[in-house]
């Protein structure tokens, strides 16, 4: 059973804001949408039901090369040999002395999900995740701010292009956020196209 609760977003700030994304010219942005996987009991876990929700639409997609960036508090070089076990092609950023970054290009299904399965729990645990179908981020000089600090700091901007799609997770990724300007992902019924269909899949607006 695969629970999945799906949404589309009005207010683009607030989802922006929320999420702590620095974003170059988020005015080209149309569409937010989110998307939650949902246990199918109590004792199930929201990060493995938002992860098989994930996957189940990219893998729908089917859309390649994808771009997977990931970092931040937590993130070491102890996932270098899973890199390496996989033959995956990763460059690892490290912009300050804090935690890296890794990047990598995906070109297939198998791939994909093997890398999703092995390192969602990074989302989970609230560092920066992000996927796009084209390289949309740098890493700049931004003044950041937290509870109880203002500091400048070295983070992923994100490029919005003309036309270009990406994914960042909610909180403890709880499901997911999907910003785009395609007319692929125009209208919610296209989106949930690509969303897992079959018996034991229920839908919540």
């Amino acid at each position: 059973m695969l629970d999945v609760y799906f949404e589309k977003h009005v207010d683009h700030s607030k989802v922006i804001k929320d999420r702590r994304l620095y974003i170059d010219q988020p005015e080209r942005i149309n569409f937010i949408y989110s998307i939650d996987g949902i246990p199918e009991d109590e004792t199930g876990s929201y990060q493995e039901a938002s992860n098989r929700a994930l996957k189940h639409f990219l893998m729908r997609l089917n859309r390649f090369p994808l771009f997977v960036t990931f970092g931040g508090d937590l993130i070491n070089e102890n996932i270098e040999p899973f890199f390496q076990k996989e033959n995956l092609l990763y460059t690892k950023i490290q912009p300050d002395k804090s935690s890296p970054y890794y990047s990598l290009q995906l070109n297939d299904t198998s791939k994909l999900e093997r890398l999703l399965d092995e390192t969602y729990w990074y989302a989970a645990e609230n560092n920066f995740y992000f996927l796009s179908f084209t390289n949309l981020l740098t890493f700049e000089r931004r003044m950041v701010k937290g509870w109880f600090f203002k500091r400048e700091q070295i983070v992923p901007v994100i490029h919005v292009t003309k036309e270009m799609s990406f994914i960042t997770m909610e909180h403890d990724f709880m499901g997911y956020y999907l910003f785009s300007n395609e007319a692929c992902f125009d209208t919610e019924d296209k989106v949930k196209a690509f969303l897992p269909k079959g018996e034991g899949i229920d839908y919540y607006d």
